[in-house]
């Protein structure tokens, strides 16, 4: 099953004072660690959809920039880059895939969760699977690549992903061994236990990112 990931990392980040996806994250940013996940993963292609404070993001990825694509339209709501997002993974030549991840910049996640939603997916025929844990829905989400083109057409007005999800309910997925699928990084107060609980440091960003793979 191919698998290819939107990464939404266009918001202005008001209440945590900062770019959410520069944050210092285990020697690097938010960002760059995160992509690091996916690359240890079974997800085939990435697109990071930017808006506010975009070139700094780029330039601090390096060679990571090459995942990156603007939304203009980014200050009307997330929903316009989940739209953006889709659309880049149709264009260019790209395979079609077969299932499509949707991430949130201030939700990390970790390769094994990713894994396991995705066989979950694979396994179940579900038009898309959510985690829970201790019955509360968490994140991310995977979709059936057959949903690429209503993410493509998501509007704030529809309610974005929460509207495509809602005309395709999800398949929960339990990991109450999880708390991770619940994290949010929205206020500073959220990010020394989310350190804890994803094992990863408070230290500067390398200031140059090396050459990435993927």
């Amino acid at each position: 099953m191919t698998v290819a990931t939107i990464i939404l990392a266009a918001g202005a980040s008001r209440r945590m004072g900062r770019a959410k996806p520069l944050l210092p994250w285990g020697g690097q940013t938010l960002l760059g660690w995160e992509l690091d996940e996916l690359m240890r993963s079974c997800v085939d292609d990435i697109v990071v959809v930017l808006g506010a404070r975009a070139e700094a993001v780029r330039r601090e990825l390096g060679d990571g920039a090459r995942y990156c694509v603007f939304n203009a339209r980014w200050p009307q709501g997330r929903a316009t880059s989940l739209a953006a997002g889709a659309r880049a993974l149709g264009e260019g030549g790209r395979p079609a895939p077969e299932a499509v991840l949707v991430v949130n910049v201030d939700q990390p996640t970790r390769a094994g969760i990713v894994d396991a939603l995705v066989t979950e997916l694979r396994a179940s025929g579900a038009d898309a699977v959510q985690p829970s844990y201790r019955g509360a829905r968490g994140h991310p989400v995977v979709l059936r690549g057959a949903l690429l083109a209503e993410l493509a057409n998501a509007s704030e007005a529809a309610q974005g992903l929460r509207g495509v999800l809602a005309a395709h309910p999800p398949q929960l997925l339990t990991m109450d061994s999880e708390p991770v699928v619940r994290l949010d990084l929205d206020t500073p107060d959220t990010l020394d236990a989310a350190r804890r609980l994803l094992g990863v440091s408070e230290e500067p960003a390398e200031r140059t990112r090396g050459a990435r793979g993927g």
